[in-house]
């Protein structure tokens, strides 16, 4: 039997099947009626329902599957598991599921938690793509829809995140890896691609699903190289080579065009012999600025591009950069900063004659003193070797000691600015002071974000944070950058760790664990489970009764659009940490969930409506137990503070996740530090 009519039987005992499942509670629903619609946001008008459908596996991912019943519009929708399926290409099947809208792509969820399944019915042929231009593709109606574009060119092979770029002429469409990955090159032609249309992060995608959905065109005559520098100088002449073949069993008269910006700069008729090659130079002078298309083409059989950046002399740069620099540390950096080092020596000077200790910020201060140190020395160097030219064009050397000397005043200037505050405030103590009790130590506050283990919410997504500390704290923040050990650690009143993508060694996780005993504050959070590094964590936290799960906290009622966004509220207001929260606050979270034991105490849980999942989407909090998600302990002298959000912490969502949480993070805080 042929494939066209095993496609109509398949079709046939489609339509055969009863339309209502033994469950009548659960509705069966065509494929058709649950993508259908004229709603603008393309929403299924099934959303939010529990349904039972069937078709033919028609492309199979990581964590779900696609399924097609009969061809044309609105014909396909995906499955997702959240797990690898068991199903294969042409398998009819059976779903029973929850239809849901995830980020524009209608798709049914699966979750034997719920009673939902995939029982496989049969086999099928899988329909015959739709043949569409690529131009029409990204429309709602193919949504998980087989589809086939032919005679394409690529034109942009990397769009990132394994995305590149076809089209036939009648509009771009996007080809993605979800289920097969093709690494194409710039202008590259292809007989055809066949794939499903999937729909993620705002765009419509073409997915093949094997090496066979795309066939690549291979002409007999082709450009086999075009030759170009990838940069070059403005008004320095270079060669262009293209390379051109006849793989064919026949000499061929060719015309051989080569085009710069859409400008031909070469049209030449040449023969080729079978099996030959032709080689075709071409010296051009570029005289504009900026990215250039260098076109070959065969007319009629093959096209190559390249691209070209025309830069600046390097020598010219650093002549105009040289003056530039100078000007600048000359007439304003070096006349501000030693105004300012001047007032911070006779500052210092003063706080040693009253003996005070400024050991908590010593290092700061030879930091500072080392950098004026090497400013003068590259100052002075630029110098001499300035006085050795009569006039421009300067050396690189020249370029390399002023610009050092510029950015190092910079940086310096700063770090004046962040302690001169503690410094007046603390000689306006000691002014005070009788002359017999003047011996006091600089009071000072120093944190340390950390941001060596490859953290998403680094240092960079922190800045509200950092900032309200240096602000409203009146703290001194550093960002670490290095391996965490006990001679980082000892200069720091609090570390706060978010979560990590890289592990915390055993020998980080021992440094911090004996920082904390000695006096030491840990503000460490956590993230969903999908990112969280729970082992790492542990190994730092779970001795002392605090143990950061692999799971999400979900809340269906309580959030703040989805319950992977929940909010939580309940607060416990008898620990100091939470003097800033009442019984009205509500705080935005996304992370996962914490176990405490011994002596550690909750602070922080979500509402009765609240659960956690795992990343099998099994519930491991069930409602009613309100999961706890942060957490304070006491060891020795030390304390630790635990959340299951680094989100928290962020500028995320437009500031309102720091907003809402900063008045939790500032009482933590303060409590880390025993401040009131």
């Amino acid at each position: 039997m042929g494939k066209r009519a095993l496609f109509l039987v398949a079709i046939l005992f489609l339509s055969l099947l009863p339309v209502v499942p033994v469950n009548a509670a659960t509705p069966y629903v065509p494929i058709h009626d649950i993508q259908y619609t004229t709603d603008p946001s393309g929403d299924s008008p099934y959303k939010s329902q529990t349904i039972i459908t069937r078709g033919v596996v028609t492309g199979v991912g990581s964590k779900g599957f696609f399924i097609q019943n009969g061809s044309g519009p609105w014909s396909g929708i995906y499955i997702y598991l959240g797990s690898s399926p068991s199903v294969n290409l042409g398998d009819l099947v059976e779903v029973k599921g929850y239809v849901k809208e995830y980020y524009g792509l209608t798709e049914i969820s699966v979750n034997t938690n719920y009673g939902d399944y995939v029982n496989k019915i049969g086999t099928a042929s899988i329909p015959d793509p739709v043949i569409l231009q690529t131009g029409e593709v990204s429309q709602e109606q193919w949504e998980s829809v087989l589809i086939k574009v032919e005679n394409v060119e690529v034109t942009d092979p990397s769009l990132g995140y394994g995305e590149w770029e076809v089209n036939d002429g009648s509009g771009a469409l996007r080809i993605d890896d979800l289920m097969y990955q093709y690494n194409p090159t710039m202008g590259q032609k292809l007989e055809y691609i066949i794939g499903v249309l999937y729909y993620s992060y705002g765009n419509f995608k073409l997915e093949p699903r094997s090496a066979t959905d795309i066939k690549e065109y291979v002409p007999l005559i082709k450009v086999y190289s075009l030759e170009t520098p990838t940069y070059v100088i403005k008004g320095e002449s270079v060669t262009i080579k293209a390379v051109l073949k006849n793989d064919g069993g026949f000499d061929e008269n060719i015309t051989f065009r080569l085009s710069i910006d859409a400008s031909i700069v070469l049209n030449e008729t040449i023969k080729i012999t079978k099996n030959g090659q032709e080689i075709i130079m071409y010296n051009w002078t570029p005289e504009r600025f900026g990215s250039h298309i260098i076109k070959a083409e065969i007319v009629g059989y093959d096209t190559k591009y390249a691209i070209v950046k025309v830069v600046e002399n390097p020598k010219t740069i650093m002549d105009r950069l040289t003056t530039f620099y100078d000007t600048r540390y000359a007439l304003y950096y070096k006349p501000t900063f030693d105004k300012k080092y001047a007032q911070y020596l006779e500052i210092l000077s003063e706080l040693k004659g009253y003996g005070v200790n400024l050991g908590p910020i010593e290092d700061k201060i030879e930091a500072i003193s080392t950098n004026v140190e090497t400013i003068e020395k590259h100052y002075l160097e630029y110098l001499e070797l300035k006085s050795t030219y009569f006039r421009p064009p300067y050396s690189l050397p020249l370029l390399v000691h002023i610009r050092s000397a510029v950015l190092l005043t910079k940086e310096t200037s700063e770090m004046v600015d962040e302690i001169l505050p503690f410094l007046n405030t603390t000689l306006n103590e000691v002014r005070e002071l009788p002359e017999n009790q003047t011996h006091i130590t600089i009071k000072v506050v120093r944190v340390l974000v950390d941001s060596s283990h490859g953290q998403y919410y680094n240092d960079q997504r922190l800045q509200t944070l950092i900032t309200k500390m240096e602000t409203e704290l009146g703290w001194l923040v550093d960002v670490n950058h290095e391996p965490i050990t006990p001679e980082i650690l000892s200069k720091y009143n609090i570390l706060i760790i978010t979560n990590p993508r890289s592990d915390i060694t055993d020998e980080e996780a021992q440094a911090i664990k004996d920082w904390v005993k000695e006096g030491g504050g840990l503000f460490i959070s956590g993230d969903w489970y999908r990112y969280v590094y729970y082992i790492s964590f542990n190994k730092i936290t779970e001795e002392f009764g605090i143990k950061f799960n692999d799971d999400e906290l979900m809340d269906d009622e309580q959030n703040t659009g989805r319950p992977y966004f929940p909010l939580v509220g309940e607060f416990n207001l008898e620990h100091p940490a939470m003097k800033f929260l009442n019984d009205s606050s509500q705080l935005y979270y996304n992370g996962d969930t914490l176990d405490i034991s011994g002596n550690a105490v909750w602070l922080i849980r979500g509402y009765e409506s609240a659960y956690a999942e795992d990343e099998d989407g099994n519930i491991v909090k069930s409602k009613g137990s309100t999961p706890i998600v942060a957490a304070a302990v006491e060891i020795g002298s030390g304390k630790i503070v635990a959340y299951g959000s680094s989100k928290a912490l962020s500028d995320d969502y437009y500031g309102r996740y720091i907003d809402t949480n900063w008045p939790f993070i500032k009482g933590a805080l303060l409590w880390l530090v025993e401040e009131s």
